[in-house]
């Protein structure tokens, strides 16, 4: 990991990672969390788990707040102490049980990676909350725009944790999505689609997030 300057005029330093040192900790976060309190590493990963992850790193979470239509979740980050997390009260509904399970791995991604960056003690802390509070919504829980660097590392750091690499590889290797040295096969092939809803299943996220891991894994590609 490097420390670079915040392109976006935050007072924070810009915690670069490449996709392979995202992924690897990533993998190791969930599995070691899971063999030491779930009895050991399984897809998919529980939603009670995630839950746990984040209460332990946060300061207080919120899994039934009043929030807009458009707003899944949001992180407080402060200078002075953990971060607080506060999730739309409406993901509750089992209908949204995949919008939830990928919302809450995206928090964690600000929790576990950039609310310690507003804790470092080199920071002016004048004692207030830091500003705006960085959200998560329809739009941004799976996909961001890679100029919005905390967005876009906390919508890879959501996928995977909830479909880990090595893990997601042995799924789709099961059923040939790719051989070693062929290129990727298109996501709409109808091999493509059978590896999605291998992943969507064995992983219980949504058909949007299996689609994205996939292709960002070099699994498919996007046609």
């Amino acid at each position: 990991m490097k420390l670079l300057r915040d392109p976006l005029g935050r007072p924070i330093p810009r915690p670069y990672f490449d996709i392979d040192e995202l992924d690897r900790e990533c993998e190791r976060i969930v599995t070691n969390f899971m063999e030491r309190y779930s009895a050991g590493f399984r897809l998919p990963v529980p939603t009670d788990d995630i839950i746990r992850m984040i209460e332990m790193e946060a300061d207080d979470l919120d899994m039934y707040a009043d929030l807009p239509e458009e707003l899944d979740g949001y992180t407080d980050f402060f200078f002075e102490r953990k971060p607080r997390v506060r999730i739309a009260k409406r993901l509750s509904d089992p209908r949204y049980e995949n919008r939830l399970r990928m919302t809450l791995s995206h928090e964690f991604g600000h929790v576990r990676f950039h609310a310690p960056l507003w804790r470092d003690g080199r920071l002016e802390r004048d004692r207030r909350p830091a500003e705006p509070c960085w959200t998560c919504n329809r739009d941004t829980i799976v996909t961001a725009p890679e100029n919005d660097w905390m967005e876009w590392q906390a919508a890879y750091i959501g996928g995977a944790l909830l479909m880990p690499r090595q893990p997601v590889r042995r799924l789709t290797r099961e059923i040939g999505v790719r051989e070693a040295g062929e290129p990727a096969v298109g996501a709409d092939s109808d091999l493509g689609q059978a590896a999605i809803l291998r992943v969507r299943k064995g992983c219980h996220v949504s058909q949007q997030a299996a689609r994205v891991r996939l292709v960002k894994l070099g699994l498919l590609s996007q046609t």
